[in-house]
């Protein structure tokens, strides 16, 4: 069987590229029956390593189709120049499988008409964990309008149905919740991928951190999300004595002039570092920092799905504080990968930090028992389980 596995909207700002080269990587040492075809969008910004195997064709769109692509306006538009896309490589390669490394741009193509080939796809933003953002009225309406779109969205994708496989990032409850008679919803590990680190990398010696001081990372795409304006809040009402011990570092891409603003939050008066490095940083780099930090956080506002970024942190046993709320929250708790805090409570925030601050033994970890059920082997076979 000729299988399909794409995605066509792989940056350096995540964990896209990991998903689609480990993949590539484990169907390479794991021959089967199948035929596999990987189709990524043409970008300079990466390519991918081919292991040179007959049953494995890795494809890229061609400057036209990325052309069209890049000059539609509008989220749903340029989804549906990437479908037709994808449904005439499908048809060309008489592919009989496809599977959807991103499936959520796509849900209301899907609908529009049955496929000569059945689907499974990674359903990154899925509803049932939503929360309102506050109490008030406004945001309990607002939330409830938001997953009723986002229900009748994916209830349209499922009237196709060729679409059999839906998953569902580290989260072992949602299936449950949304499966009806016919089981289309699935649980799917969030792998964590082995990478080298740079062995000779310094990291105190590079932001200037004193070697007593807790280094407390925050990595990825740096924008409101990521919950830094109550983390820095938070350090500013530490206690001298605690703040002094503390190192706040700040690594990834930042939003235009946000960097400018974060730094300009932090009072005078505090003794905690502030250090940051707005850059995309190497898979190798991004392990050394991780390796030689303290502790991981991972806070965002309202977000309650799966992050890669806590396998980094067990990969080299760190701990995390993560939000009270939602996936990773179970996750944390289940492998005691760290500590969770209300992500909008700054005296909670700063609570959490101080005690990793005052007993060393809590930064203590093992990410051993997340690391065994979170392999890229058991995100390839679940996710190539082709129905």
């Amino acid at each position: 069987m000729n299988v399909l596995i794409t995605d066509l909207n792989i940056a350096l700002d995540g964990h896209k590229l990991g998903f689609v080269q480990n993949t590539i990587n484990y169907i390479s040492q794991n021959k089967n029956k199948h035929r596999f075809y990987i189709l990524v969008n043409n970008s300079s910004t990466f390519k991918l390593s081919d292991p040179g195997k007959e049953w494995i064709s890795i494809e890229y769109l061609s400057t036209e189709e990325q052309g069209t692509i890049d000059s539609q306006t509008g989220f749903l538009k340029k989804a549906a120049a990437q479908w037709k896309c994808i449904k005439s490589f499908a048809k060309q390669h008489n592919i009989k499988h496809l599977v959807l490394l991103e499936l959520d741009p796509y849900q209301l193509e899907i609908g529009k008409a049955k496929t000569p080939f059945t689907i499974g796809g990674i359903w990154f933003r899925p509803y049932a964990r939503m929360l309102p953002e506050t109490n008030t009225f406004k945001a309990r309406q607002k939330n409830r309008i938001i997953r009723l779109q986002k229900a009748a969205t994916m209830k349209f994708a499922l009237s196709n149905s060729k679409l059999k496989q839906v998953f569902i990032l580290n989260d072992e409850n949602m299936p449950n919740w949304l499966n009806g008679s016919k089981k289309r919803f699935f649980h799917l590990p969030d792998p964590w991928f082995a990478y080298q680190k740079l062995e000779d990398y310094k990291l105190r010696e590079s932001f200037d951190i004193p070697e007593d001081n807790v280094v407390f990372l925050q990595f990825g795409f740096i924008d409101e999300r990521k919950n830094t304006e109550n983390i820095i809040s938070a350090l500013n009402s530490l206690p001298a004595e605690v703040a002094k011990k503390v190192s706040l570092l700040i690594v990834g891409k930042f939003k235009p002039d946000y960097e400018k603003e974060l730094k300009s939050l932090k009072k005078t008066t505090s003794k905690y570092q502030l250090k940051t490095k707005n850059e995309f940083v190497s898979d190798e780099e991004m392990e050394a920092i991780f390796s030689q930090s303290d502790v991981i956080i991972r806070m965002n506002l309202n977000f309650y799905g799966s992050s890669g970024i806590v396998g980094i942190a067990a990969v080299h046993h760190k701990p995390v504080i993560v939000s009270d709320k939602g996936v990773m929250a179970e996750q944390v708790e289940k492998y005691k990968l760290g500590k969770l805090a209300n992500p909008v409570n700054t005296n909670e925030i700063a609570q959490v930090i101080s005690e990793f601050v005052n007993e060393p033994k809590l930064r203590e970890i093992s990410g051993k028992g997340y690391l065994d059920s979170h392999t890229v082997a058991k995100f390839a076979e679940t996710l190539l389980q082709i129905p």
